[in-house]
């Protein structure tokens, strides 16, 4: 791999790791755009949305799952969490078999506001993304290679 030097001219915005973190920067900028009158931030929506498609799936929801399906370190997935359940969006059981852990579960206005946000969330990809076009697929796909060797 070609080594990336350290670039003070106008070749910075060049350099994909900038792109990217802008990138990233300006779609949560949209998404909590989107989700402001919903009081939930980009985050909690991600977690949020998550805790509902695990359950619909069957799947028992941890703290530890949902920060590795969603890449968003364990102590942001916590205080996630605790301000999700202090909003009555879920509620944390002690899980089965093991007494000193928690499954977490959507309320139903939890459900009813993640089902709003979702609407949101796809009216703000719909508008982010519309630049790409055709490209999107592309797009993800080449994402897609970056997540997996860089999953920490």
């Amino acid at each position: 791999m070609k080594k990336v030097k350290l670039d003070y001219s106008e070749n910075a915005e060049r350099i994909p790791g900038f792109l990217l973190w802008q990138v990233s920067k300006l779609w949560q900028r949209h998404l909590n755009a989107a989700l402001r009158d919903l009081k939930l931030s980009s985050t909690q929506a991600i977690i949020l949305g998550n805790i509902v498609r695990m359950i619909g799936q069957k799947k028992q929801v941890t703290q530890i799952s949902l920060s590795e399906i969603t890449k968003v370190d364990p102590m942001t997935t916590s205080q996630a969490i605790r301000t999700l359940e202090k909003k009555k969006l879920i509620n944390r059981v002690v899980a089965k078999g093991d007494k000193r852990a928690f499954s977490i579960l959507p309320t139903q206005q939890g459900v009813r506001v993640m089902m709003e946000a979702l609407q949101r969330i796809a009216q703000a990809h719909e508008e982010f993304f519309r630049p790409l076009d055709k490209e999107i697929n592309l797009f993800s796909y080449e994402l897609q290679k970056l997540i997996q060797p860089n999953n920490l």
